[in-house]
């Protein structure tokens, strides 16, 4: 994770100079990225170190099909349930429709049409995927791309349960600390305790923990005749 600085470079400028950063591949490899990102500069910066780049595509972008400019979606209307094939990602199914050849600012790529088994040709269930690497089977790349999902949930989580999106600090080292944080405390809860844990479970039982030794406290102090003032001060209530 990266802090972004608006002013000091582009999202995509950023993004080019983290691929930049990495070790040349020794295989085939993939970078995955979601359809901000799926753009020419992106893809050399990729390819320059020898990975091919697997990523979404928004479905206005324009393709070429026997050379003429459409956009994703307007060329998805004239997909017929004869032109596609079912395959499985994980537990799901879905339809899907294979291109290859240029886009935008791309000479050649896959382009991969998808929609969720139930929902083929339904408003809103289009989904696009790009591939540099052409040999690349119809499946595989779906089942690669789903890898990165994870950090969709990951940004989900820490949203939701570690205030990542709420944090009112404003100097740089502030929010990496913050950031530095929320990471520590999301790998804690994963696996602090030696042993894998989906993070809901592990929070719940963190949370149990914490309110019996909470209990725990209050008890033990007052069998002391410790005053509530201090019982008060240790629980940092006013």
């Amino acid at each position: 994770m990266e802090r972004y600085e608006r002013d000091c470079e582009s999202k995509i400028d950023k993004v080019c100079r983290i691929v930049e950063s990495l070790p040349m591949a020794t295989g085939t490899a993939y970078g995955l990225c979601d359809s901000w990102f799926t753009c020419k500069s992106v893809i050399e910066a990729h390819l320059k170190k020898g990975f091919h780049l697997i990523g979404g595509l928004k479905t206005n972008r324009v393709i070429y099909p026997k050379g003429v400019g459409i956009q994703i979606k307007e060329f998805a209307k004239y997909i017929e349930k004869t032109d596609v094939h079912l395959v499985t990602v994980g537990r799901k199914e879905y339809w899907v429709y294979r291109y290859e050849g240029a886009l935008n600012g791309i000479d050649n790529a896959v382009v991969v049409l998808c929609w969720p088994k139930k929902a083929f040709q339904k408003q809103g269930c289009l989904h696009a995927f790009l591939s540099t690497d052409t040999e690349l089977a119809t499946q595989t790349l779906l089942e690669y791309y789903s890898e990165r999902w994870p950090i969709e949930i990951f940004f989900r989580q820490s949203k939701g349960n570690f205030g990542l999106n709420t944090y009112q600090v404003r100097s740089a080292q502030a929010i990496d600390r913050i950031v530095a944080l929320i990471a520590l405390t999301y790998l804690y809860c994963v696996i602090g305790t030696g042993n894998y844990c989906p993070l809901g479970r592990r929070l719940k039982e963190v949370r149990t923990a914490s309110q019996r030794d909470k209990v725990a406290m209050i008890y033990n102090a007052a069998k002391n005749n410790v005053p509530l003032t201090e019982i008060f001060a240790k629980l940092k209530i006013a």
